[in-house]
């Protein structure tokens, strides 16, 4: 079960890292004219590169493993939230479910998100999962489709 919960959660990782670089190598041209080296948005301008990802995780913690996970938590959330590529970075707990949780994330775009999958922070708590998970994690990317202006 313990390696199911890993490689399952490693995929999931592995996609989002790839999210984007499997479409055509050819260098685009971002709204400023300068080459990216992803394809364009759908609005023919954005690079895609420069696209905001959301990262949601449901993660599914055995009873007597909730207080080990919550304790390497929170190395994770404070050295996440310090990179430079992330918006936001939050865990919150089922309230009627205290062993489900859902990560939400908040990535300037692609690049911090495979900079983060590989930190050696994110690494290290992928181990203290396997050994807490009772189920495999929920993990779904999203790409952002319109930006509020500020």
């Amino acid at each position: 079960m313990k390696t199911n919960v890993i490689v399952l959660f490693c995929a999931a990782m592995m996609m989002a890292a790839c999210c984007g670089k499997s479409q055509s190598s050819s260098c685009a041209r971002d709204h400023s004219g300068e080459a990216c080296c992803a394809v364009a948005g759908a609005d023919g301008k954005t690079c895609s590169a420069e696209v905001k990802k959301i990262i949601s995780a449901q993660v599914f913690i055995k009873a007597d493993k909730v207080d080990a996970f919550l304790a390497a938590t929170k190395d994770l959330i404070e050295k996440s939230r310090a990179e430079e590529g992330c918006i936001s970075y939050s865990l919150y707990q089922d309230p009627t479910d205290k062993t489900k949780f859902l990560f939400f994330e908040e990535w300037k775009n692609q690049a911090a998100v495979d900079f983060h999958f590989a930190t050696e922070h994110f690494q290290k708590f992928g181990a203290t999962l396997e050994e807490c998970a009772s189920a495999p994690a929920v993990i779904t990317i999203y790409d952002s489709v319109a930006e509020e202006k500020v």
